[in-house]
């Protein structure tokens, strides 16, 4: 169960996928995944030679993707990726543990059993996957969309569209920090799939205080690496080469 993305674009009549609603995935999976680096200039055409999409396309995902806060649109002078900070990134994980308390407070509180079972669902398709494995591999990719549905799961019962969308366009920045980090830094030690075991308990339980507790010292903790890895001006090359298809 994959989540929604935080822009819902829309699709032709019968589900179709439209041109727009694709390159909008592919830049938000590159940037988030540092592919695309903070602040690199985002050129309509090379982007539409590189992607094999037109140019009206992208430029419309380009677009959008500024509503999600990844891409920021100047004035007269096209689109960047947006840039990162250490300030930033408190603020975001301040703002994070915020939205993420309230949505999972109030789905321990609406939830039913068939969302018990899909939180447990999530965690034992995340206990599954290779623990953090190494960026851009094909193990990373699962590992990520494990952990976004656990994430998902956690506070799909929350009845409120709003704290869902919210949380996507955090969790889409807060994973960003990760993978940035991740390509300058070697993994630290932390056994993360206990702190996830952790919550899957504490919410199974109904507890709410515990289960937000440790929510928060989840993602603090996540901040605490990586502003002690001090890498966010220390960025790697960009992966994509424009002007070649993916």
């Amino acid at each position: 169960m994959m989540t929604a993305t935080a822009s819902e674009p829309g699709n032709r009549p019968g589900g179709v996928p439209t041109q727009t609603t694709i390159a909008i995935e592919r830049l938000r999976a590159d940037i988030v995944s540092g592919r695309l680096r903070p602040n690199e200039k985002l050129r309509v055409q090379a982007l539409a030679e590189h992607y094999g999409f037109a140019a009206s396309a992208l430029r419309e995902a380009l677009s959008r993707l500024v509503t999600d806060a990844l891409v920021v649109a100047e004035d007269q002078r096209g689109f960047r990726v947006s840039p990162v900070s250490r300030d930033s990134l408190i603020e975001l994980t301040d703002a994070r543990v915020g939205i993420e308390c309230l949505a999972l407070r109030r789905a321990i509180e609406f939830g039913d059993v068939a969302w018990e079972s899909t939180v447990i669902g999530a965690f034992h398709r995340l206990s599954r996957c290779t623990e953090m494995p190494d960026p851009g591999s094909g193990d990373m990719l699962q590992w990520s969309m494990c952990h976004q549905d656990f994430h998902h799961a956690l506070i799909a019962a929350c009845r409120s569209k709003w704290l869902l969308y919210f949380s996507n366009v955090l969790y889409q920045q807060s994973e960003r920090y990760r993978m940035l980090a991740t390509l300058t830094r070697p993994k630290r030690k932390r056994n993360v799939p206990k702190e996830h075991e952790g919550l899957m308990k504490a919410v199974i339980e109904r507890d709410a205080e515990r289960a937000c507790t440790l929510m928060a010292a989840h993602f603090q903790e996540t901040t605490r690496l990586l502003l002690e890895a001090d890498d966010l001006d220390n960025i790697p090359e960009p992966k994509l080469k424009p002007g070649t298809r993916r």
